[in-house]
């Protein structure tokens, strides 16, 4: 048996020596509070030519009234189905030509509307942006819409394990009266 555990000239009744972990280079994060109070940080990275914006709100499914669950997710998905002038499909063409990605969405805690685009079509990304936070329109035919396909992923995931227990769990740890059991 020994000889098995010297194979190669490897000592397998010890454990190797590690070298220490290389040092973590984290590159500098630049902080600033706006004068409208939005704290911002900045991490600029130039390898790749293109920027990434978050925006992150307290907002999440914990604020929602307990006769309106799932208000904030809802909220999200509805942020990108028209504002400002543009309708939902004027929303994702547009996206869809600055070649960004644009997506919004709620969590227990959050609310998170990102955005990564080319450098060089920013500007147009972040007045896209900035119409899908400040003035979106809530268009009857798009809550409809969405509150149907909202209704068909419940029932769908009615008959997947998973998400009966990930729904479950925290009721049954976190009770119906706390925000997260809901």
């Amino acid at each position: 048996v020994l000889a098995l555990l010297l194979v190669q000239g490897v000592d397998r009744t010890k454990p190797p020596t590690l070298p220490p972990p290389p040092a973590l280079k984290l590159p500098a994060v630049r902080t600033a509070t706006l004068p409208n109070g939005l704290e911002l940080a900045v991490v600029e990275i130039h390898k790749v030519p293109v920027v990434d914006v978050s925006l992150v709100l307290d907002a999440g499914a914990v604020r929602d009234p307990a006769n309106l669950p799932g208000l904030a997710t809802f909220t999200g998905t509805m942020l990108q189905q028209g504002a400002g002038r543009r309708s939902a499909l004027d929303i994702a063409d547009e996206t869809a030509f600055l070649g960004a990605q644009l997506s919004s969405s709620a969590g227990y805690d959050v609310a998170t509307v990102s955005l990564h685009v080319p450098r060089r079509r920013l500007a147009a990304a972040l007045d896209l942006l900035a119409d899908v936070v400040l003035r979106p329109t809530f268009p009857d035919s798009e809550v409809t819409r969405q509150r149907e396909l909202r209704r068909t992923q419940l029932l769908q995931q009615r008959d997947e394990p998973v998400q009966v227990a990930n729904v479950a769990f925290p009721a049954i740890v976190y009770g119906a009266a706390h925000p997260y059991g809901r």
